[in-house]
């Protein structure tokens, strides 16, 4: 993993919060994307120019390096579209984020520049996850792939030591066992090992959102029930997970309670959901090391004794009595 590697929520962040200020600064939507357009170009013939990223002749490049979103809305604002439509189709969770906050503001008729600052600092938090994640993810990885290649490394050494443990392998009845019950053991090895790191892997795309998007609600002047059946429908519209929706109706009890305004305790609980995720993410994927060593015990071992070992004492013995 290169130490410059940007994940895609934090892209999205950098890009959010730029449309933040533009749009604090007064500017229209469809000026602040047709600017936020023209400075990612700029910043990608600056890139191209010193040379931190690869230059590819013009029709490799536009094959190969999908277009940037800021062009790709700003394109579409031109013509007449709805930015938040055309951003819920987007495969990446953090820019089909991005329009279901633009479509709750429109809807509730809040106030959508501090929104997107807030989106823009969960977006940094899930990048940093993002990122916490792969470097611990990285050594139990490397490990598992190095695990599942100790049966071929045992049936080459017997081969390297001039013994014959291929032709064991597929000389009769016996080898024919060996090499079925060895090929079993490291498919079975490496699913379960792909199984587990997806598992390690997999986490909530966007804690916390559903609150965030709850406390900008609010601040349209809108009733609770209401903001909460908007921001529900446009997150399953958006295909983003609830994230803490079923969690906006206490908060608002205890705001109403304490007689204190719900946004600012909303956000602070989503910054909390965050942290949780993260530290969660942190810990599954540290736990994955010792985990991996149930694969190894139950399939890899035994592969490596089936296909490495096994057939060299057959050939050894064959060699010896022979």
């Amino acid at each position: 993993m290169s130490a410059a590697q940007t994940y895609p929520a934090e892209e999205a962040a950098a890009v959010v919060e730029r449309l933040a200020s533009l749009l604090a600064g007064g500017g229209a939507p469809i000026s602040a994307w047709e600017q936020l357009a023209e400075y990612s170009r700029a910043e990608a013939r600056a890139e191209g120019r010193d040379g931190t990223r690869r230059r590819f002749p013009p029709s490799r490049r536009r094959r190969e390096q999908p277009e940037r979103v800021e062009a790709l809305v700003a394109r579409a604002l031109r013509g007449g579209a709805d930015a938040a439509e055309l951003l819920r189709e987007h495969p990446v969770t953090a820019w089909r984020a991005l329009g279901a906050t633009w479509r709750v503001a429109e809807i509730a008729g809040a106030p959508l520049g501090p929104a997107l600052r807030e989106l823009a600092s969960g977006f940094r938090d899930i990048g940093q996850s993002e990122r916490d994640v792969q470097i611990a993810l990285a050594a139990p990885s490397t490990a598992s792939r190095m695990v599942l290649a100790l049966p071929l490394i045992g049936l080459l050494l017997g081969t390297l030591l001039g013994f014959d443990t291929i032709g064991v392998l597929f000389g009769g009845p016996v080898g024919w066992a060996l090499l079925a019950a060895g090929t079993l053991l490291v498919v079975l090895g490496r699913w379960w090992n792909r199984r587990m790191i997806r598992a390690a892997s997999d986490r909530p795309s966007t804690p916390g959102f559903a609150l965030d998007l709850v406390a900008m609600g609010m601040l349209g002047g809108g009733s609770a029930s209401a903001v909460r059946k908007t921001v529900g429908d446009v997150l399953r519209e958006w295909r983003l997970g609830l994230s803490g929706l079923d969690r906006a109706q206490p908060v608002l009890d205890l705001a109403v309670r304490a007689g204190v305004p719900a946004s600012e305790l909303l956000r602070s609980e989503a910054a909390l959901e965050r942290r949780r995720a993260r530290t969660d993410a942190a810990r599954a994927a540290q736990q994955l090391g010792v985990r991996l060593m149930l694969p190894l015990g139950a399939c890899i071992l035994p592969a490596f004794l089936a296909l490495g070992v096994a057939p060299l004492v057959i050939a050894v013995l064959g060699r010896v009595f022979g």
